[in-house]
């Protein structure tokens, strides 16, 4: 009796069954965002049941989950929007447009050689990141991939990692705007006395000084007697490093006849600033003349002290109580979360321009950098 059994056969049906089943899986694919996987049924007994098992585990290996996405910059048109689609069931495979000569340009995006979808930055690094995602939208460069504050963009450039939070680029870098912004800038002035308390002929050991908050105002906010390499602030409040009584001395001044005769005045030395006339002379008493106001001749002294209030806007310290602080001018200070190493990056606030920005310096640096205030929300 002839055996009916033709494995031959059976091998070529299998194969033509899978064949047709798979085109028109494609066809279905290609004409719909759904997807829906076809049935792959063998009949046959014998060898045919160990195909049947072998076609199944290709079907889930072969299953397609990747949908219609956003292209890249100047991406290929569907629908009138810039688009990207698998094609053949690839997921290698992006359909792209270049520029306005090339359309429709297939190219494998796991191939070193293939064109770059973000101009500079190649498609293996965005792979190799997990920002398959990232290189599919036209925004790719400028999204913040792990919410740390830096683009993607900004940590291709400085090799960090785009998808840790806490591997970030440096808060104030080489180039591109520095992730500081100035929430306000703030002027406080006061009106630096000394008494008149020692005789112009005799030279005096301490000075009574007086801090007043403006210059008609008859009570001081601050009250000490100092003598030579005593310090004192604005108010009895807070570090009282801000001046230095240097030593005291004689300066000619006019009286009321016009004639030059010597006082007594106190030097005294501002620790906080960097102006050339760090050191200043005062004479005892208060100008009663609106016409000694401003000139050499001008009792007491004029204080302003100017602060200026800092945010990061990444890294470590983002949306934190510590990522808001106020530096004096002149005054030196670290960048909270300033890099992701955790060293401390200072600077020195060196002025305050009209506008509200602020310009720093850090350590070492040729130049300073510009902080811009805040935007107005």
């Amino acid at each position: 009796m002839a055996d009916t059994s033709n494995p031959g056969k059976q091998a070529l049906i299998i194969g033509a069954v899978l064949g047709i089943a798979a085109a028109a899986y494609g066809g279905y694919f290609m004409s719909t965002s759904e997807v829906n996987m076809p049935a792959t049924v063998v009949t046959g007994s014998g060898k045919a049941d160990g195909l049947t098992v072998q076609a199944d585990a290709l079907r889930e290996s072969v299953k397609m989950e990747r949908l219609v996405k956003d292209c890249a910059p100047e991406g290929a048109l569907i629908n009138g929007k810039p688009r990207l689609a698998p094609i053949f069931f690839s997921t290698e495979l992006w359909q792209i447009t270049l520029d306005s000569a090339q359309k429709n340009t297939i190219i494998d995006i796991h191939d070193p050689k293939a064109t770059n979808i973000h101009g500079d930055v190649p498609n293996s690094w965005f792979l190799s990141n997990g920002l398959a995602d990232a290189l599919g939208r036209s925004d790719g460069l400028s999204i913040d991939s792990d919410s740390d504050g830096f683009s993607n963009a900004e940590e291709f450039a400085s090799e960090t990692r785009p998808m840790d939070a806490a591997s970030y680029p440096n808060l104030v870098g080489k180039a591109g705007v520095p992730k500081l912004e100035v929430v306000k800038v703030e002027t406080a002035r006061a009106f630096l006395m000394v008494e008149n308390m020692f005789a112009s002929d005799a030279k005096p050991e301490t000075a009574g000084l007086r801090v007043y908050a403006k210059d008609s105002d008859t009570k001081p906010i601050c009250k000490k007697t100092l003598k030579v390499g005593d310090s004192f602030g604005l108010t009895d409040k807070g570090p009282q490093t801000r001046f230095t009584v240097v030593g005291f001395e004689k300066k000619d001044f006019p009286d009321f006849t016009g004639a030059m005769s010597p006082e007594n005045v106190v030097r005294i030395r501002d620790n906080e600033t960097a102006a050339k006339d760090k050191e200043f002379v005062i004479r005892a008493g208060k100008s009663t003349s609106p016409k000694e106001k401003g000139t050499p001749n001008e009792k007491g002294r004029r204080i302003s002290d100017t602060t200026a209030t800092l945010r990061v806007t990444a890294g470590s310290a983002l949306g934190k109580p510590e990522g808001t602080f106020k530096v004096a001018l002149y005054d030196t200070f670290d960048v909270p979360g300033g890099i992701s190493t955790g060293e401390k990056m200072s600077a020195t606030l060196e002025t305050i321009d009209a506008s509200g920005s602020v310009n720093i310096r850090l350590d070492g640096a040729e130049s300073p950098i510009n902080v811009p205030k805040t935007a107005k929300k």
